[in-house]
């Protein structure tokens, strides 16, 4: 709160803040407990199947609060319940032939994982990250399965060049193809369209076969045209350049706004701001985007016809920007789940495209494409916006733990030493070579690995720090 100049904190309010914080992070530290614990039962079950032994498999870290043995396995419920791991025989056999000085794993124990074939290694290395891609398949499912809540805005469409205030980017494809702002589109490839959000949903499924055949009405006449979207580096998605054209319409006004925001009403339609007519929500955005007057003037078209004009001082956030306290209407229709069957087959091809994204994101990331800073996140950031993603609905926290989900696993395939990646290239290496690596050679390699992995969570931890605190 503010007042008379002095800052007062309510350590009521502090306190429910710093409670809700810790609720979320707890949350999401469950969450990703659950996804590395899947990730290691992946590597239990690979165990399994290539008859490698597993001494111990553990949920969680630090002391054991509970544990049994079955089947000359001993499993562990551990304190500290982040993550878990699977020991596979064979961590003591390097010690031992290293202290012998052994040049290979001939002495190795029977049931151990060096003594395993290298394909029977790569079947379990390959399982955790594997299991993690099946999960999010499985969360995928369940997503498309249930129904939602969705902006059915109307086909018309604007270019984002006509508004280079708000869109920050050159690609101009709709209107090199032919496309004009306030174009309805009526079909896409002879597929019917009657919402925006239609539109987006084949421009976001595009993969770059072809130009797509798109209808428009214009003045009532009907066009069609030859167009083929553009790819956006710094999206990373393939994009056409155009907006939805949406009517200015009041709907929901911010308490304590400005004096004259006061005085809107819902349902009050913006024709002007600042002398210049707003057709469209987007005329408004860029009248106040970067506001050239202390005072904002508007004209407003009320419920009854009548035309009302009102003026007030904004307030203007840290980037310079009028902050808009009021929101436009928009419809919101039904959308019922897909049948058990459906979802499968999207989310087979959703995770599919999910597993690309990621991997290219990741190449990106080290071509330099993307700051680490900005694009790495360590456990409390990650753990803090799952628990917070639990009140924007069911549907979203899935699509959100099925896409960490995806991330842990395609991370746990990059060929670096320390993850699973690493380790299969050494397996395929010594599959290739007919002759196994000595023992040493995977301490170093494994021991490298460690010390990059340990660099790495000092800086994303440094930078989750600096997420809460800044």
């Amino acid at each position: 709160m503010y007042t008379g100049g002095r800052t007062r904190w309510h350590s009521s309010s502090l306190r429910g803040t710093a409670l809700n914080s810790l609720v979320s992070i707890l949350i999401g530290f469950f969450a990703i407990a659950t996804m590395i614990t899947i990730h290691e039962a992946g590597h239990y079950l690979g165990a399994r199947i290539s008859h490698i032994e597993v001494e111990v498999f553990a949920i969680g870290w630090g002391k054991a609060i509970k544990r049994w043995y079955k089947n000359g396995t001993e499993y562990r419920i551990n304190l500290f319940i982040l993550g878990g791991y699977c020991k596979l025989k064979g961590t003591d056999d390097l010690v031992r032939s290293i202290q012998r000085d052994d040049s290979s794993f001939t002495t190795i124990e029977k049931g151990s994982l060096f003594a395993a074939s290298p394909l029977k290694r790569i079947i379990t290395y390959l399982a955790g990250p594997l299991q993690n891609l099946i999960f999010a398949a499985l969360l995928f499912t369940f997503f498309f399965m249930l129904g939602y809540d969705q902006y059915s805005d109307p086909p018309r469409i604007l270019l984002t060049g006509d508004y280079p205030k708000i869109y920050n980017t050159s690609v101009d494809s709709a209107f090199d193809g032919g496309l004009r702002s306030e174009d309805i589109i009526t079909s896409i490839d002879g597929e019917s369209i009657s919402s925006f959000q239609q539109i987006a949903s084949v421009v976001a499924e595009y993969d770059g076969d072809g130009p797509l055949s798109i209808t428009v009405d214009r003045n009532r006449e009907k066009l069609n045209f030859l167009i083929t979207p553009e790819f956006d580096s710094e999206s990373g998605r393939y994009l056409l350049g155009i907006t939805n054209a949406l009517e200015p319409v009041i709907d929901e006004i911010v308490p304590l706004s400005p004096e004259a925001v006061a005085n809107m009403e819902s349902g009050d339609t913006i024709v002007a701001v600042n002398g210049v007519e707003t057709p469209f929500t987007m005329d408004v955005i860029t009248q106040l985007i970067d506001p050239s007057s202390p005072v904002v003037t508007m004209k407003l078209q009320k419920t009854n016809k009548n035309i009302e004009e009102i003026s007030y001082h904004p307030l203007i956030d840290e980037s310079g920007n009028t902050t808009l306290n009021f929101s436009f209407q928009r419809e919101i229709v039904r959308m019922n789940g897909s049948s058990f069957t459906a979802a499968v087959s999207r989310s087979i091809v959703h995770t599919i495209t999910a597993i690309k994204d990621t991997a290219g994101m990741i190449v990106q990331l080290f071509t330099g494409a993307f700051s680490f800073s900005d694009s790495l996140a360590g456990p409390v950031r990650i753990s803090y916006i799952i628990g917070e993603m639990r009140t924007a609905g069911l549907r979203a926290f899935l699509q959100l733990l099925a896409m960490i989900s995806i991330s842990l696993g395609v991370a746990n395939l990059l060929p670096l030493p320390g993850l699973d990646g690493g380790s299969i290239i050494l397996s395929l290496i010594e599959l290739i070579r007919h002759r196994s690596f000595g023992p040493r050679m995977y301490v170093r390699f494994q021991t490298f690995g460690i010390l990059i992995l340990s660099i790495l969570m000092i800086f994303v931890l440094f930078s989750d720090a600096k997420f809460f605190f800044m």
